[in-house]
């Protein structure tokens, strides 16, 4: 063991690493822990929440087909399957009856999708077959689901997107600032355009929305060119005095070797964990190129009710009348006048924040001061991580079974 490890009992540094692959959980980036796996590390943390659905599903024996002593037999029936599956399992993976799983295998996932066909089955009111299968493919969809979100961290992820999101405000105010003059020449020039306005009225909301998803997806495009830029050999380290500057609010701070130690050689990311470190970067500054999207969006709503009156709404919309039903018309008087709230008004808008937000995305990626002062505090703390996984792997992995 090097200097560090050395000082360390093997049973203080596993508890050490375990310490530390659970902070690379609640930053996102789980894919960052060695010898990553599905069985040991994904589906077990997933099992609280299979669990539960095992337990929702359970009532299930309480059917319409049953009553009475009928149903608590049933009742009875549905407890046995239930154990004794548990036990079934733990017996063919050579643990105690009654042990929780320490890995999640082929049988874990069996027995997760048979207990819900078990219960469908038993208060099936209609066909057991039908119901049986429904409730098989309903728990194989919500297991695919649970393995996407806790293999790759998404809950955490999104967490510490908002917090960094909460930390930026007044940068992202400042750049969009800074765009605001040509931002403004642009969406007041839509705004102020009779045509936009008749647009918008003709537009029903699933056409609306398909506009909505095309301009996300060039967005996210952009972002996707932005982080792979950013991604850029942000694992390497010159030095443990780098790397130990990076880790002073760490749990592993104290773990960091001396500066005279061989130079951090941790290995290159493998895929997933370099798919892991750009998805964290994209929805970070998704969440933060969202915002700026909803400023413009709630800015322009708020402008129209005070600038649009009805007459000018129905002159460019060639409408006869306004009515909830068809425009969802809110009016509110004011000052010997009234304030107008409409669906034309809310979809001129949000049209108007999409192109905003998308605007913004090209500046970030296009332009070098936008990149470097709106990622900085992002990769700042995604090389805090990097950096402390180079310790993670020096001295913890390096010396712990």
């Amino acid at each position: 063991m090097e200097n560090v490890g050395a000082a360390c009992s093997e049973h203080d540094l596993v508890a050490e690493r375990h310490r530390c692959e659970r902070w690379f959980v609640r930053r996102g980036l789980p894919h960052l822990i060695h010898d990553y796996s599905a069985s040991a590390d994904v589906l077990t943390r997933a099992a609280p929440f299979l669990a539960l659905v095992v337990f929702i599903e359970f009532f299930f024996v309480f059917g319409d087909r049953w009553t009475g002593w009928a149903q608590a037999a049933v009742f009875v029936v549905g407890l046995a399957a239930m154990a004794g599956v548990v036990v079934l399992v733990n017996l063919l993976r050579g643990r105690r009856l009654w042990q929780l799983p320490d890995r999640f295998g082929i049988w874990e996932v069996l027995a997760y999708l048979v207990l819900g066909a078990v219960f469908a089955g038993l208060g099936s009111s209609d066909s057991v077959i039908v119901d049986a299968a429904f409730a098989a493919g309903l728990n194989a969809v919500l297991l695919v689901s649970a393995y996407v979100v806790t293999s790759w961290g998404l809950l955490p992820m999104v967490r510490w997107s908002v917090g960094q999101l909460w930390r930026q405000v007044g940068q992202v105010m400042t750049l969009l600032a800074k765009s605001l003059p040509i931002l403004l020449v642009f969406s007041a020039f839509i705004f102020l355009n009779a045509e936009m306005w008749q647009v918008a009225n003709d537009f029903t909301l699933p056409f609306f929305g398909m506009i909505a998803a095309l301009l996300v997806a060039v967005g996210a495009l952009f972002v996707i060119i932005s982080v792979r830029r950013l991604a850029v050999d942000m694992a390497r380290f010159s030095s443990w005095a780098d790397v130990r500057a990076r880790c002073a609010d760490t749990p592993i701070a104290s773990l960091v070797p001396a500066d005279d130690s061989p130079a951090p050689d941790s290995p290159p990311l493998g895929r997933r964990a370099r798919f892991n470190v750009s998805l964290l970067l994209f929805v970070a500054q998704s969440i933060q190129i969202a915002l700026v999207a909803v400023i413009v969006t709630c800015f322009y709503v708020l402008f129209g009710v005070f600038t649009v009156r009805e007459s000018t709404l129905l002159q460019w919309t060639t409408l006869s009348q306004l009515t909830w039903e068809d425009s969802w018309v809110v009016s509110l008087p004011l000052w010997s006048g009234e304030l107008l709230f409409s669906r034309q008004l809310v979809l001129v808008a949000a049209f108007i924040g999409l192109f905003s937000g998308l605007q913004f995305a090209v500046s970030v990626v296009l332009d070098s001061s936008y990149r470097s002062e709106f990622a900085e505090d992002m990769t700042d703390e995604l090389r805090e991580a990097l950096a402390v996984r180079a310790v993670y792997h020096r001295t913890l992995v390096a010396n712990t079974p």
